[in-house]
């Protein structure tokens, strides 16, 4: 009986430690650096994410930009796995429409859409302040804080 319950104890130890030790991302859009670039304008959309990530690792976010809308994209993480890399993607053709890498890897973009557009962020991190043995072990939290806005309405003025 008392092995039966040593054995308990032990798989639950076991078990136990990865949750123990586990980074929980789920909210970091929402606490990290990406908080910075919130704009007042704008409304926080329900599908900004939140996900661990090392600096070995290329996440891809499917993202629908419903149209009539302006967007802005921020992203955020660990100060020493900065800058971020991330690049809009046509799932249909697998194109790139746009690269961060050729902006100086900015951390935010604004963009708008007339019509609703699926599109794929790929994200990674190029991890530049990591010593080399950081960039092996280590696990980073990634937020991709997305605010939208509407058009503004648009007024014609009729002349007769």
């Amino acid at each position: 009986m008392k092995i039966i319950r040593i054995c308990i104890f032990l798989c639950i130890w076991f078990f136990s430690i990865p949750l123990i030790w586990s980074q929980d991302c789920t909210t970091y859009h929402e606490v990290g650096d990406c908080i910075m670039d919130r704009d007042k304008a704008y409304k926080i959309y329900s599908q900004s994410r939140s996900a661990v990530i090392s600096a070995t690792d290329t996440i891809e976010f499917g993202i629908v930009f419903y149209g009539q809308k302006d967007y802005i994209c921020s992203f955020c993480t660990h100060q020493k796995f900065y800058p971020v890399r991330f690049r809009l993607i046509d799932p249909d053709t697998r194109e790139v429409l746009y690269d961060n890498k050729d902006d100086n890897y900015i951390e935010s973009l604004g963009v708008g859409f007339d019509v609703t557009k699926t599109l794929i962020i790929q994200v990674s991190v190029l991890a530049r302040k990591a010593k080399p043995e950081e960039i092996k072990e280590y696990l980073s939290c990634i937020g991709l804080l997305l605010q939208y806005k509407n058009y503004p309405d648009k007024k014609v003025n009729l002349q007769m």
